[in-house]
């Protein structure tokens, strides 16, 4: 194939932006020889395309966010307006996920809990280098018998075969019905020891549920007399099936006592805890969450950062 035909090819679609179809006619090629001969030319360096580098985070709001709230690790990645919250949800995975990977060290005990925002995360996640030892924790129980991609537990395992680590299964759900439920799942000697492991946990990914927007609500665990309910208990946000009012102190609810997983003590212990959302919906209740040092580190889109900052 000439060098002349190359240039022809390449001038007539990217200099002057004609489609494929006419530059194969002014060519007198096939459309397919078009398609062939410009990945040939990018490929001989005929064609060399420049692109200005895109920075996907806000340095910005992040040292705002880290400054005000005395947060250790803040991410704020950039969205594009008119985004749904499914474009802002992979958009924050894919640019976070690398980074946020190295965060997880060699024999690090690392709690996941469950939610979209977490699963769009860790699916951008992988180990950068050799990491052994690692332990993945579900830090919540099962929220119904219908296990989805978001559930902690399949989470939890997509890590643990990433790092080829160790996979700790919480093995009940994550709200029983009543106290004797409870105290027979946390009895159980499998469960127990579970439990006892986040208490040497060094990282936690968790999501931050709030009022008609959250895993519980997604799996009609909850329903609108529920949220009612919670709304007049003080309820701003959920952590792990956790009810927190604005201060971020559990709520007295009838959940309380029921939840089987990470508590919000042992939250409070873990060097670092990394709330991951997006949008501005969740602001009042990251604001609660980060005033109870229920997390210290923050994952979210420009659009939530502003938010949060707008609250403080």
């Amino acid at each position: 194939m000439s060098d002349d035909l190359l240039l022809l090819v390449s001038t007539l679609y990217y200099i002057e932006g004609l489609g494929q179809t006419r530059v194969a006619e002014l060519a007198g090629i096939s459309q397919a020889t078009v398609s062939r001969l410009l990945e040939e030319a990018r490929k001989m360096g005929i064609v060399q395309i420049s692109v200005k580098p895109f920075s996907a985070r806000d340095d910005e709001l992040e040292e705002q966010l880290k400054e005000r709230h005395n947060l250790n690790t803040v991410l704020v990645i950039k969205t594009i307006p008119g985004h749904s919250d499914e474009n802002r949800r992979r958009a924050l995975g894919h640019f976070a996920g690398p980074i946020i990977s190295n965060l997880i060290q060699s024999n690090s005990r690392v709690c996941v809990a469950a939610g979209r925002h977490i699963n769009s995360l860790t699916d951008n996640m992988s180990p950068s280098g050799n990491t052994p030892g690692v332990t993945f924790i579900q830090a919540m129980g099962d929220i119904s018998t219908h296990i989805k991609e978001d559930d902690a537990i399949e989470i939890t395992r997509k890590l643990s075969k990433r790092w080829n680590g160790q996979f700790l299964r919480l093995q009940a759900p994550a709200i029983t019905e009543n106290s004797q439920t409870y105290e027979a799942f946390v009895s159980h000697e499998q469960i127990k020891f579970v439990l006892s492991q986040i208490d040497n946990a060094d990282l936690a990914f968790v999501g931050i549920g709030v009022h008609g927007n959250s895993v519980f609500y997604d799996r009609d665990f909850l329903k609108t007399n529920d949220i009612n309910y919670l709304v007049q208990k003080g309820v701003v946000g959920e952590i792990c099936g956790h009810f927190f009012n604005k201060y971020g102190d559990e709520c007295n609810t009838a959940y309380r006592n029921h939840v089987i997983g990470v508590s919000l003590e042992q939250l409070k212990k873990i060097p670092q805890v990394i709330a991951v959302t997006s949008g501005p919906y969740r602001a009042e209740a990251l604001a609660a969450a980060i005033r109870g040092n229920l997390i210290n580190s923050l994952i979210i889109d420009d659009i939530g950062a502003k938010a949060l900052m707008q609250l403080s």
